[in-house]
């Protein structure tokens, strides 16, 4: 769990300097930016969901970022850019390059996640050829 929370802080300090001193470079003002929503919302489900796998919470992350981007088709967002919350949780339009930005995120946290973990199977089996 708390590499989940140190993973989760050290992704919204990059995502808030990637948004608040942007650099004029693509990869660092808007990618970056996106697919650290997505990583956000993989780390929040894998702590609300510690011992289920990872392509769960992978799958429900996407899922939100998804939800999230196409409810800025009703313009609701846009409507209320004024509010602090609205405007850096939500963004103003909708975008579809960004759901490939989330997918990649989820995706790829998903298997880093998976590789840190540590192997159940492993422990196991090394404790029974002590």
């Amino acid at each position: 769990m708390l590499r989940l929370l140190l993973a989760l802080a050290v992704t919204v300090a990059l995502g808030l300097a990637s948004r608040l001193y942007p650099t004029g470079w693509l990869l660092w003002d808007r990618i970056l930016g996106e697919v650290l929503y997505a990583v956000a919302a993989y780390l929040v489900w894998a702590m609300l969901l510690f011992r289920k796998p990872p392509w769960l919470s992978a799958a429900l992350a996407f899922g939100c970022c998804l939800a999230v981007e196409l409810f800025k088709l009703t313009g609701i967002p846009a409507e209320n850019q004024r509010v602090f919350l609205v405007r850096w949780f939500l963004g103003r339009t909708f975008d579809a390059v960004n759901l490939v930005y989330y997918f990649t995120g989820a995706v790829l946290t998903a298997f880093a996640d998976h590789v840190t973990r540590g192997s159940r199977r492993g422990e196991k089996s090394g404790r029974e050829s002590s």
